[in-house]
């Protein structure tokens, strides 16, 4: 199969740091083509490390290079203009969230991607977690039966929080309303992450589904690193089980739960070891494959696979992305009105 080409916008932290490195391990079926930034060293200590020109215009390097995508990650404010002007030549993008800081943005983006017969992924990464993989295999495998409410305990926030808890409900769930809340508290002296700190800001979301499901977010500013929390969770509640974290349990009769244990089956790759696939021991049998077992990868980069296979895949015809702007622009519509509604007195929001 021929390589596609892929241009990256940004050599940030998680440009240099992630995704220059797996589409390097990719190169078989990746070809990057060049790397644009505003002009910081780091973009061309990149480029000159991956061997590619370096631009600090993104239309000029989209008109020298013409690649068959573009990945984005930069800062949010910016990203619906790069895309913009990808989408504006027919060139696909794929983007780190959130597809764009207003709605308005995000349905402009949607728009002009239908009119040049191009493609856009949003770069949602939690789901996409192998260890997020096996539960949802199993959640659709009707293991737990309906999922009634689904957690996010400080694992992450915003419109990433609002994607994880759907993805326990169900992606093609509506969300309905929501309510947001907001507290601040003194707490006891501590360092974190090289500062001191004695306040927390906690944000608190709850989300009603068409079909009845609850979903709940939870989130602390000192979530990140605090000895005094940094704890989290990620948790889901259905008819017949549970999940709390990787701790996954199953009504085994009236009075006993069963802990589902998640074989880890792993392989070597040029001397690393990487994940092959995850098993669920329970009857029938329910496995996540590993996509990417032929590279050798960690688990974030198999992560960051995935969403670059899901735009190969929609570049190349063989079918849409797998999650989308459609989804991207619905967590971003969720998420400012959360915030909308504890601006408001914390009064719910419906979601139209």
């Amino acid at each position: 199969m021929d390589r596609l080409k892929v241009a990256m916008v940004g050599a940030g932290r998680r440009a240099a740091g992630s995704w220059l490195p797996t589409i390097d391990v990719m190169s078989d079926q990746l070809q990057l083509t060049a790397v644009c930034n505003t002009g910081a060293e780091r973009g061309e200590e990149q480029a000159a490390k991956y061997a590619v020109p370096w631009h600090t215009d993104v239309e000029r390097m989209l008109d020298d290079d013409r690649p068959d995508f573009v990945a984005i990650i930069v800062n949010p404010p910016q990203t619906h203009i790069v895309a913009q002007a990808a989408l504006a030549r027919g060139v696909s993008v794929i983007m780190e969230t959130p597809v764009a800081s207003k709605v308005e943005d995000a349905e402009a983006l949607i728009a002009l991607a239908d009119e040049n017969g191009a493609h856009i992924e949003v770069a949602e990464n939690l789901y996409r977690a192998p260890s997020e993989r096996i539960k949802r295999e199993m959640i659709l495998a009707g293991v737990f039966g309906r999922v009634l409410r689904g957690h996010n305990n400080s694992r992450t926030h915003n419109y990433h929080a609002v994607s994880l808890v759907r993805s326990y409900i169900g992606f093609d769930v509506p969300v309905t309303r929501v309510i947001g809340v907001e507290g601040a508290f003194d707490v006891e002296l501590h360092d974190y992450r090289g500062n001191e700190a004695d306040k927390e800001r906690s944000r608190h979301a709850v989300f009603l589904f068409e079909n009845g499901a609850l979903g709940f977010s939870h989130f602390t500013s000192l979530a990140f690193g605090s000895p005094l929390r940094g704890v989290s969770s990620t948790e889901f509640y259905g008819e017949k089980g549970m999940a709390v974290g990787d701790d996954v349990y199953v009504l085994e009769n009236a009075t006993e739960r069963r802990r589902i244990d998640i074989q880890r089956v792993t392989c070597e790759v040029d001397g690393q070891t990487t994940l092959d696939k995850l098993v669920a021991d329970v009857q029938p049998e329910v496995v996540w494959e590993n996509p990417f077992r032929q590279y050798a990868m960690n688990d974030g980069m198999i992560t960051i696979a995935s969403e670059l296979a899901s735009i190969m895949r929609a570049v190349r015809g063989e079918g849409p992305p797998e999650y989308g702007a459609v989804n991207g622009r619905v967590d971003r519509e969720i998420d400012l009105a959360i915030s909308e509604s504890h601006r408001n007195g914390n009064a719910p929001v419906d979601i139209v």
